[in-house]
Order: structure tokens, then sequence, then C-alpha cells
């Protein structure tokens, strides 16, 4: 015979009210938590998905878009996120759409033809959609991670791009540089777009002239990023330092910059973007901004299950979290 909420609330001398509660996600007294969790594993309690979203009206599935399930940074936010959403009894569904415009919009139908009970959503470079406000005319949440999507009235998770690029060229300046490139990404998203502006206006607040030269463009891709530093070493009047705004053109510049039998930081000096495992593999380690894919994620989980459960205190909310800087060896002092 199968365990019900009923033993397990009698095994935790507990109300049945109090197990439900605790089953539905709501925080309870720290005692009553621990004995109905003691209970569920001695008695080895599994619910009912499939009957409570009967009941609730719920499929217990958030839907996760993204551009591509290749990109580290997004997909290191979702396993954050997927965490949180498992201590409330909910899966994920993820899908990518190839940065397709046309393919977003076959996606989000896809996921909303199945009720998922809300979306996260990694837009990137595309734009708003019919699709996505049919989920916000029908009440479905959505949480935007790392976009603006100035028309689309709903909840965003963000990086301050604009402040991690200001940081990192700010500290190439305190290191007596001055003529320093960047690789920038699409000026198409939002991140392309902050992440450049972050760049020009620590120049400007050091009184130091943009170079047209140095602001280069490697699309966030390996090949972009190697083909843009490429451009900056062939340079007459080549850069005495490289910051790069994203994960994959720091890979790409890299590999450019070994080719060209360049020392860093003897001959030039560089700053990456990300810290995820390979970064440790570079000799010397790099001087990196580090985005917080896990509070990313843990935020967006949360912000949507709140969202679900009713609670639209604070509606529509845009949460903005830093980044930090790990100092490593690849900047020279001039």
């Amino acid at each position: 015979m199968s365990v019900t909420i009923r033993d397990v609330a009698k095994k935790a001398k507990v109300s049945l009210g109090t197990v439900s509660r605790y089953l539905n996600g709501y925080k309870l007294r720290e005692s009553n938590r621990i004995r109905i969790e003691e209970a569920i594993r001695e008695l080895g309690f599994q619910e009912n998905l499939i009957a409570k979203g009967l009941k609730t009206n719920r499929s217990m599935t958030i839907g996760v878009v993204l551009a591509s399930l290749t990109d580290l940074f997004a997909t290191s936010v979702i396993t954050a996120a997927e965490r949180i959403l498992a201590q409330d009894n909910y899966s994920i569904v993820v899908c990518d759409f190839e940065s397709s415009q046309s393919k977003l919009e076959q996606k989000l139908r896809f996921l909303k033809a199945r009720s998922v009970d809300g979306l996260i959503l990694f837009p990137g470079s595309c734009t708003s959609s019919d699709a996505l406000r049919e989920y916000l005319e029908d009440e479905i949440p959505v949480v935007i991670v790392n976009d603006d999507m100035p028309d689309i009235k709903t909840d965003k998770v963000v990086i301050d791009n604009s402040g991690a690029s200001f940081r990192a060229v700010e500290w190439l300046i305190h290191q007596n540089h001055r003529d320093i490139a960047i690789i920038n990404g699409d000026q198409n998203t939002y991140t392309g777009r902050e992440r450049y502006k972050g760049y020009l206006e620590a120049l400007q607040t050091y009184n130091i002239e943009p170079r047209e030269e140095y602001i280069t463009y490697g699309y966030f891709s390996n090949r972009g990023g190697y083909e843009a530093a490429k451009k900056l070493l062939a340079l007459e009047h080549p850069p005495t330092a490289i910051y790069t705004a994203n994960y994959y053109m720091t890979f790409g510049a890299i590999i450019a910059i070994n080719e060209a039998k360049i020392r860093i930081p003897d001959d030039i000096s560089f700053i990456g973007f990300d810290h995820f495992e390979l970064s440790d593999v570079i000799n010397p380690p790099l001087t990196v901004v580090e985005q917080p894919t896990d509070r990313l994620g843990e935020l967006a989980a949360k912000l949507v299950l709140r969202r679900v459960k009713g609670d639209y205190e604070g509606f529509p909310a845009r949460l903005s979290v830093n980044t930090r800087m790990i100092i490593k060896e690849s900047v020279k002092r001039l």
C-alpha cells in the first residue's frame, strides 16, 4: 500500500495542512520542516505530481528558452535555476531557438501548448514577439534573463553589463594603459550595447579619446574573437591592452595572440569575460570579469515561482546583479 500525505503527517506529528504547505513550497518553522523531511525519508513518500497537477490546474513544469544549448553562460544559469525549481517539485523543459526569430516564436508556442506554468527566457538578439505577448495576455509568468526588451512589461533579471565593462577598463587604466581595445559582441543585443557603453564611459571618465581602430566586434563567437584580435595585432600602432566582452571571444582572441607568438602580459595585457573551468587552463591565468550565474539562476527561479503562486508584489521587477573582477596575471603595469 502506498504511503499517503496522512501517513507523513502522523509520523511527523504535525497537521495534514502543515505537510500540504511544505509540499507546496511554503516556509515552515524549522522544527516542523525537519520532522516532515525525516518522515518523508523514513516512509519513502513520493508525491503524485500528476494528480497534484490535475488538482491545482498546474503542469508543474517551467519552460526555458535560450539561443543555444552550447551557451555556457545560459546553461550555467539554468542549472542553478533548476535546483531551486526542483525544491518545489517543478521540472523544466528546455528549448533552443538558434538565434532565429521565427524559431523563437515556434518554441514559445510549443511550450505554451504543453501548458507550462511559467517561462524563463534568454532572448539574445531576438526582439519581442506575438507569441511572447500571448503568455502575458494569458497571465503565464515570464522572467527575462540578461536582456531588456523594453516593450515587454514583465520581470527581468539582468547583469550590470555596463558596470562590468567600466570596471574592467578602469582596471587597465589604473595600470597606466591608455591604448585599450575592445572586442565586443553584437550591437543588436542588449548585452553587446551595454558592455560597449561601459567601455566608452570608462575612457571618457579618464579623458581618453576612443580610437575607432581599437573598437572591434567578435559577435560573441570564438571565430569572431580570433578575427578581431588578428586585426588589432596587425595595426601599425597596436593596443597595449585588449578587453574581450564574452567567454567565447576571449578564447578566440587568445588563440590569435598565441599564433602571433605575442606574450601575455609582457607584450600585451588582456582582460577576458566569464570564469568557467577552461579559464584556468590558460597560461598565464587571465584577469576576467566573472558573472554570478548561480545567483542569476536562483533569482530567476524564485521570481517565476512567486508569480506562479499568485504573488505579484513589485511587478514588474527588475533585479540587477553585479559582476566581480578576478585579478590574475594577464595585466602588466606600464
